[in-house]
């Protein structure tokens, strides 16, 4: 019985320290996973909102200019850092606006059409930017239709959250480091708790096994004032009741 009291307890510490690590690490992981996507998406509009003359000389159409990709592809270079473009992790794509077809970009190993087609490229299809986040996905993107001159493009910007998953994966570490560390804290408290608790449960139990054996006179030591010692205060009245009745009924007898 006691043993078993012991098992409760290990395993009510230990479920307790897996509850609480396993929402405080989704309570990180999701709150990094938030924090990233509007960080992502604060930056575009912080370029293609609020920077006006990068959206004028992204629409406007130099003086004799014969070739728009080129100079789209230019004045995207000189915005790789504001946008946060490093050619690896998050890249632009210059798309042609009726076929979709990949037509400059700052990903080296681009093909001709991107490899998916995501939500927000299909939003093209209903002529409105793609800007929808997706907290779940993995992946950060935006679309943006531009026409130049008389050519319609689109900028997407793809961005992998390589970043994201780095910071996760560590997060995720040191969540496991800190549940092994809980888990030990856990039983250590169980062994003191089941010893605090035990400890006076045995002296109940060899009182009641002494009482069983006729020994009314044995009384229990109080050592503490929460239940285990009103149970204790308990169980000596009823001894002493005990005995008073059964000295009673001999003093009757004879």
């Amino acid at each position: 019985m006691l043993r078993s009291l012991h098992i409760k307890l290990v395993l009510i510490m230990i479920l307790l320290v897996v509850c609480l690590m396993t929402i405080a690490g989704a309570f990180l992981v999701n709150s990094v996973n938030r924090f990233y996507l509007n960080e992502f998406y604060t930056q575009m509009v912080e370029v293609f909102s609020q920077d006006t003359e990068f959206i004028r000389d992204l629409v406007t159409a130099r003086e004799g200019e014969t070739d728009g990709v080129q100079a789209i592809d230019e004045i995207l270079v000189a915005k790789m850092g504001p946008l946060g473009v490093d050619g690896k992790n998050r890249n632009y794509y210059l798309l042609d606006g009726d076929t979709g077809q990949i037509l400059s970009s700052s990903d080296d190993d681009a093909g001709d059409t991107l490899e998916e087609i995501t939500p927000n490229l299909l939003a093209l299809n209903e002529k409105r930017e793609g800007d929808e986040s997706d907290l779940t996905a993995s992946y950060m993107d935006l679309a943006l239709p531009i026409s130049r001159g008389e050519e319609d493009y689109v900028i997407y910007i793809l961005d992998q959250r390589a970043t994201v998953r780095e910071l996760n994966n560590q997060l995720f570490q040191l969540i496991i480091e800190a549940l092994v560390f809980g888990l030990v804290i856990s039983v250590l408290l169980s062994f003191l708790l089941s010893r605090a608790m035990v400890t006076p449960i045995r002296a109940l139990t060899r009182g009641a096994q002494r009482v069983a054996e006729g020994d009314f006179g044995h009384e229990i030591q109080v050592e503490s004032h929460d239940e285990i010692g009103v149970l204790t205060n308990a169980f000596n009245a009823m001894s002493r009741q005990l005995q008073s009745t059964l000295q009673e009924v001999e003093s009757e007898r004879t």
